[in-house]
């Protein structure tokens, strides 16, 4: 199959278009005839052996890519939910295999959902990793309700939009952080109210928040904490040692006191019933994918270079089909 791989870490440079074997399945499993994928931050910081989670990385030659969407082409004799011909879509994180650069991809059944119709399949390739961050950290982990206040910081980017549109459709009061140049496209995703990162004092304006969902985390946890009310909690998706370190101690301390503000780390799972519940609202058209830029498969070098920009508005995707 036709595939993107490389077999070092190191720059672009390492990464090759060429001709890998088509994966086998096991019997949970299915292969999909994969028509697009996404780029993801953690696709570079592997690529270059950076990434905080190393350890869980394949064996080279090593195939990047967690997002994927396509038709079945074979299912395992254990597969209840699918069939040859479905067309779906799903992630895969490093210790599931990655490998979605690729013409054909092997996933478990548990870790995919029917791509929602109203869609393509750039736009399904969109949604996985950043949906489900989103999602597991709104809902599965920050238990978000209707009438609720939010802030999501870095609203322009991947998972930011993907949490504006989600809390919106939950029934929150939405308010965000991004660049100057992105302030209008996010008000029209949903927030309220937008903040400038690049002016000094934006942080003296927020107040009142019950959650603030943090999907940089370049600044830490500290600098937001006097913005949430009692009992609010920060979610961040960066797996540092010092939000570990304070997810543990706040955690322990608000089974005491329940005012206690609490931290928190998002680390996203592949999940077919949280994509599920993520489809419906895609179908209900409250949550759209948004595409910065769709490069083809070999063009990859330059998909990571303006991954890497954090300047794109919405998700890159490479063209496989």
């Amino acid at each position: 199959m036709k595939a993107i791989f490389q077999t070092q870490y190191g720059s672009t440079d390492v990464l090759t278009c060429g001709e890998q074997a088509e994966p086998e399945i096991t019997q949970q499993q299915i292969l999909v005839e994969n028509h697009a994928a996404s780029i993801n931050p953690r696709d570079w910081l592997i690529r270059s052996g950076k990434y905080q989670m190393q350890f869980a990385v394949p064996k080279f030659p090593l195939i990047l890519g967690s997002d994927f969407a396509g038709v079945v082409v074979k299912v395992g004799g254990q597969v209840k939910n699918f069939k040859v011909g479905d067309s779906v879509y799903g992630m895969k994180n490093p210790k599931d295999g990655l490998g979605a650069y690729a013409q054909f991809v092997a996933v478990n059944e548990k870790s995919v959902d029917i791509k929602p119709s109203i869609i393509s399949y750039q736009q399904a390739a969109a949604t996985p990793l950043c949906g489900l961050t989103a999602w597991q950290a709104l809902v599965n982990i920050a238990k978000l309700k209707a009438g609720q206040k939010v802030l999501v910081v870095g609203a322009s980017g991947g998972v930011g939009s993907f949490a504006v549109q989600i809390a919106k459709a939950l029934g929150a009061r939405v308010d965000a952080v991004c660049g100057p140049n992105n302030m209008d496209m996010v008000k029209a995703l949903g927030a309220e109210q937008v903040f400038n990162y690049k002016q000094d004092n934006f942080k003296a304006q927020l107040k009142d928040y019950q959650v603030i969902f943090d999907t940089i985390g370049r600044n830490g946890f500290e600098p937001y904490m006097k913005a949430l009310t009692p009992g609010g909690i920060y979610v961040s998706t960066i797996p540092s040692p010092q939000n570990l370190k304070a997810q543990i101690k706040t955690t322990l301390l608000s089974k005491f006191l329940p005012t206690t503000k609490r931290i928190a780390m998002v680390l996203v799972k592949s999940s077919g019933q949280d994509l599920k519940r993520l489809s419906k609202l895609i179908e209900e058209q409250k949550v759209t994918p948004l595409i910065e830029h769709v490069f083809p498969l070999q063009e990859v070098a330059a998909a990571h270079d303006l991954s890497r920009s954090f300047r794109a508005k919405g998700k890159i995707i490479l063209d496989i089909a």
